[in-house]
């Protein structure tokens, strides 16, 4: 084939974005109709990894000690940069595919196998991750510990919502689990003979409470009581609290951690308790934004004719795991829209993935993120700011 001048190139992207929509709209449209929990996406992986094996991608598979996760990679060994590109893949219990991972995960797959037929091996090294149990928060962190982006120069994928922007921010989420450990005795019998691990839950509840007027704006703390006893006639010997806290900015976060654990720390001594403090392996940073990288996006958008909502990067955000990444590579994470006043987990977004609006929101996707790739792949002036910005 010869050589496309950059302007071609772009063209025949767009092509082949075209040329493939029809069977990865058929994955999605199977993915919607056949939604696999976290840990469980065995038969979405075996179908992402036939398609990229027939694509030409070398397909390793599992990693990370998760049987669902796989790397897939084509082009030349030495060629660079290397782009990541992201193929989630898990739903939620009950309502399937309402976080959108049946768009998200295909659009990468699609971008990667347009970006193979058109640009040559010696131009850039791709690499498809399988990331399992984003709705665990783990598949992307452990992908980060086993190094499958030790030597990416950028991660990205692109996610459904009800906004399209190119730079999108997560919100850093410390997870705890309090456990009190007290004495059981028969509450009516004998109640003095009792430490009642219930109240040290209480307590660190009220504690949090009074805590939440003093913290800085955007710091979100929430919290559910997890073991509250076996029987009200019985003192509990042992009772439990789950807490999360968010926030952006990771100083923040991390005084506010400190704040909230002197809580449950002085409930246990207000209560005569024992305090087991336990912080859960989903726990993620606040996301380390790249705009140079997200700039590349939006110019992508341009072209294509299509303007940015004008949603902040802040607004109606939660946590993912996604920020693992985008500590150890430059990462992005933008949106693309498949509805208006839409919101993640819920049926009616699950139903907004499988209608016209959400498969023209994945080949959206498909096509900026594959522009985006090709420019970060050409210019060299782009990657010196990308690297310069994450270093």
């Amino acid at each position: 084939m010869p050589s496309l001048d950059c302007r071609q190139e772009r063209s025949a992207l767009l092509a082949a974005v075209e040329a493939g929509s029809a069977e990865i709209l058929e994955l999605a449209r199977w993915m919607a109709a056949h939604p696999e929990l976290s840990l469980e996406e065995h038969a979405t992986s075996q179908r992402y990894r036939a398609y990229l094996e027939a694509q030409g991608f070398a397909v390793r598979h599992p990693t990370a000690g998760m049987e669902t996760a796989f790397l897939a990679e084509w082009g030349a060994p030495e060629a660079r940069p290397c782009i990541a590109l992201l193929a989630e893949m898990d739903a939620l219990p009950g309502v399937g595919h309402a976080c959108g991972h049946s768009l998200s995960g295909p659009a990468s797959l699609l971008a990667a196998t347009a970006l193979a037929q058109v640009l040559p091996r010696a131009a850039l090294r791709l690499r498809v991750l399988g990331c399992p149990a984003e709705e665990l928060g783990i598949g992307k962190r452990r992908l980060v510990e086993a190094g499958a982006f030790d030597d990416c120069d950028a991660a990205m994928m692109a996610h459904a919502a009800d906004m399209r922007r190119a730079h999108r921010l997560f919100l850093g989420n410390r997870k705890f689990e309090f456990v009190f450990h007290g004495r059981a005795a028969h509450a009516a019998a004998y109640p003095e003979r009792g430490v009642n691990a219930l109240d040290g839950v209480i307590q660190s509840f009220v504690a949090i409470g009074l805590l939440r007027q003093q913290l800085p704006r955007g710091v979100r703390v929430h919290g559910i009581v997890s073991d509250g006893g076996e029987a009200p006639n019985v003192i509990p010997e042992r009772a439990a609290a789950r807490f999360w806290v968010r926030a952006l900015d990771e100083a923040v976060l991390d005084d506010a951690v400190a704040r909230v654990l002197h809580c449950a720390e002085g409930a246990a001594a207000a209560t005569g308790t024992r305090l087991e403090l336990l912080e859960d392996e989903s726990t993620s940073p606040p996301m380390r934004p790249n705009l140079p990288l997200a700039a590349l996006y939006c110019k992508a958008l341009s072209e294509l004719g299509l303007p940015e909502t004008d949603d902040p990067p802040d607004a109606r955000i939660g946590s993912s795991d996604i920020t693992h990444v985008s500590r150890v590579v430059p990462t992005i994470h933008p949106n693309f829209p498949i509805g208006t006043n839409l919101k993640l987990h819920t049926r009616e977004f699950a139903q907004a993935t499988a209608s016209p609006a959400g498969e023209e929101g994945l080949l959206e996707a498909a096509r900026a993120l594959a522009l985006t790739a090709q420019e970060f792949a050409r210019s060299p002036e782009a990657r010196s700011q990308v690297a310069a910005e994450g270093s």
